[in-house]
């Protein structure tokens, strides 16, 4: 068997178990499983919107396989034309990748990319857009604990000119713990509402400077992770399995962009929702 096969089985058989998981539901969310993995680099664009070069971070981290796959995707899109003051410009953006990997019924396994999102890289300081102020991290719900939940809870939030939150919703919620139907729709609600409590007191420095200093609100996104204290988490490069959930929008938030899914964020980070990287080509493979 090859090192693509085990790496992939072995994400997949060490996803958490510890919660009663014998009703045929069950056995169904575990078809549903994946396996997946967060890849970051950067892309730079021509002035036609094309990709003229790209770059994987901690690249001798990665399987051969999924940097394969990444060269020959990446290079064939397409992006909207970045323009300033009028003018077509070059660019470099900022890149994550959602990789999955998912069994095709065969004894085989189906890899692609699944999401992406390409987005500048602000600093700290940076007066033209919106940034944390204080984000206290949620407390680990006692009763998820108890029972083995774990999983990223991808939060959306409407951000007010004072730089508090204004309207917050769990856009998605993918969990590293099998359980029946009930049980997901359980642990999905517990730590939606924990993580929207603490997301309700967070606050931000609205941008002063540039063209979204005008808005009357901002709309950002912030992945937020329950991992236990004593959990390693997973390495750069390493297949890690979870169970996506469903995804909703709220009316004050804009339709995502092509390709685009929340799970392609890094945990923790504040992502704005738009990005004025748009890619025009769907997603290949």
């Amino acid at each position: 068997m090859s090192r693509f096969f085990v790496s992939i089985l072995l994400a997949m058989s060490g996803l958490a178990a510890s919660i009663d998981a014998h009703a045929q539901n069950a056995r169904q969310a575990r078809s549903e499983v994946e396996a997946s993995m967060l890849v970051t680099g950067h892309v730079d664009i021509d002035r036609e919107g094309r990709v003229s070069a790209h770059a994987l971070d901690q690249q001798d981290k990665l399987p051969g396989y999924v940097i394969a796959l990444i060269d020959r995707a990446i290079p064939a899109m397409r992006f909207e034309p970045i323009v300033s003051d009028g003018a077509p410009i070059e660019a470099r953006a900022k890149m994550s990748l959602r990789m999955v990997a998912t069994p095709t019924g065969d004894g085989n396994m189906d890899l692609r990319i699944r999401s992406v999102h390409f987005g500048d890289e602000y600093a700290s300081d940076d007066a033209g857009s919106i940034r944390s102020a204080g984000m206290r991290p949620p407390r680990y719900p006692a009763g998820m604990v108890r029972i083995g939940a774990k999983g990223t809870v991808y939060l959306l939030l409407k951000i007010g000119r004072d730089g508090r939150v204004a309207e917050v919703m769990a856009e998605q919620v993918n969990l590293t713990a099998i359980g029946n139907a009930r049980q997901m729709e359980m642990i999905r609600s517990t730590l939606s509402r924990s993580a929207i409590e603490a997301a309700r007191a967070w606050t931000f420095v609205p941008p002063t400077e540039g063209e979204e200093a005008r808005k009357d609100h901002w709309v950002v996104r912030v992945p937020v992770e329950y991992m236990f204290g004593d959990d390693r988490a997973p390495a750069y490069g390493q297949w890690v399995a979870y169970h996506p959930g469903p995804r909703q929008r709220p009316d004050w938030a804009q339709p995502t962009p092509e390709g685009f899914s929340p799970d392609a964020l890094v945990a923790g980070a504040v992502a704005p929702e738009r990005s004025r990287f748009r890619l025009l080509t769907p997603l290949e493979g």
